[in-house]
């Protein structure tokens, strides 16, 4: 069978009315055929992934194949929103999404367990290396996964560390108790600790539980203020870090339409998935981060609020020192053979990035740096005929 049938069948198979609320997904068996391709990334269509980073890339591509790959881009979540894009894209109703392991931990857990490990002494840069080289270096079970569900994961990232950005002002570790947090994965276990309560909302869903006080706080990166509107509510930032997490797999790719490319065209779509891993280190979790806060702070009146940082530092010791254990027990929960040994050699990549990326500049100036930083230890090692 075509990828072409295949495709069309997936899209049958979802009936009618899906078809009727995605009418997009009509001239996809048609589009694929001509290796036209649709990435439908959940994200607001002025968030930078796809205001600034897919546009060159897709531009790139089509350079690179003379014409024979193209991209259209569908931001937004019109196609298919967090929860629903490992599906999408697992049928073919979509051949590139934006994939966060926390909402579906059941289907690739061992990349669940990198996800669920908070780094509170990393910064963006170094923790996206360490992450994408464990992915796809260490953890074979975690590309075993994919495969098992039609998926080809082509880049990835960590956030910057989050912040809290709260309705009311919120300082100290105690004056968290009761409050609503929205948490996923090891977030979720950190705030409880704190006597917090955890709400597993995507971050679509959050903004609507903060206008309406479903949520007390968001637990999240500066640019969620802006790009999600958090900063119209969430008006309190506390001000100190509580770690980061990731990776996120940005590009999602439907295995059946990765198979239809010719190697050297893979090769064109691994080298740019190099470069997308930079630019949003660099240039949306650092440069653009920086300057959404900053936006918030001018615009919104968000403010930041003095933090009680020996309280915060208690509690993130506190949890660090079982994060591990606890990580371990839910990843075996759901059937992962040997998760303390992905949660080693994240560890130990995290202490060799923090030696390979020091001197990456740590703004737009350093992303071709830092990709072939990434190129060389990481995505030229990727067989991509095995992906």
């Amino acid at each position: 069978m075509t990828i072409t049938k295949k495709i069309a069948l997936s899209a049958l198979s979802i009936g009618a009315a899906a078809l009727f609320a995605f009418p997009a997904a009509v001239s996809v068996s048609k589009t694929v055929s001509a290796k036209e391709f649709i990435n439908a990334p959940w994200p607001p269509a002025m968030s930078h992934i796809n205001r600034v980073t897919w546009p060159k890339v897709f531009k790139e591509i089509t350079k690179a194949t003379n014409g024979n790959i193209k991209w259209k881009l569908v931001p937004g979540g019109s196609l298919a929103n967090p929860k629903e894009s490992f599906q999408a894209t697992t049928n073919g109703l979509i051949q590139g999404a934006l994939g966060i392991s926390t909402y579906v931990p059941n289907l690739v857990p061992s990349l669940n367990t990198i996800y669920s490990t908070i780094v509170f002494d990393q910064d963006v840069t170094t923790a996206s290396a360490a992450a994408m080289e464990t992915f796809y270096l260490d953890c074979p079970s975690c590309l075993a996964e994919f495969k098992k569900i039609n998926i080809a994961p082509l880049s990835g990232w960590t956030s910057s560390q989050y912040y809290l950005a709260c309705r009311a002002p919120y300082g100290s570790v105690d004056s968290l108790k009761g409050k609503r947090i929205r948490a996923t994965g090891g977030y979720s276990e950190l705030w409880r600790l704190a006597g917090a309560v955890p709400v597993a909302a995507t971050l679509p869903e959050a903004v609507t539980l903060l206008q309406r006080g479903g949520l007390d706080c968001q637990n999240g990166v500066h640019n969620w203020l802006k790009i999600f509107g958090y900063g119209d509510f969430a008006k309190n930032v506390t001000n100190f870090p509580t770690g980061l997490t990731g990776p996120a797999i940005g590009w999602m790719i439907n295995r059946d339409a990765w198979k239809s490319l010719t190697h050297d065209e893979k090769i064109v779509h691994m080298k740019q998935a190099a470069w997308v891993t930079s630019m949003q280190a660099l240039s949306d979790f650092t440069a653009d981060n920086n300057k959404s806060l900053k936006f918030v702070m001018d615009k919104k009146k968000v403010k930041m609020v003095e933090a009680d940082a020996s309280g915060f530092k208690s509690l993130f010791a506190k949890y660090d020192s079982e994060q591990k254990v606890r990580n371990i027990e839910h990843a075996k929960n759901f059937g992962v053979a040997d998760p303390g040994a992905i949660i080693d050699a994240y560890k130990r990549n995290l202490t060799k990035w923090a030696g390979l990326a020091k001197d990456i500049a740590r703004d737009r100036s350093g992303v071709d740096a830092f990709t072939d930083l990434l190129w060389t230890h990481i995505y030229s090692k990727v067989d991509p005929e095995k992906l």
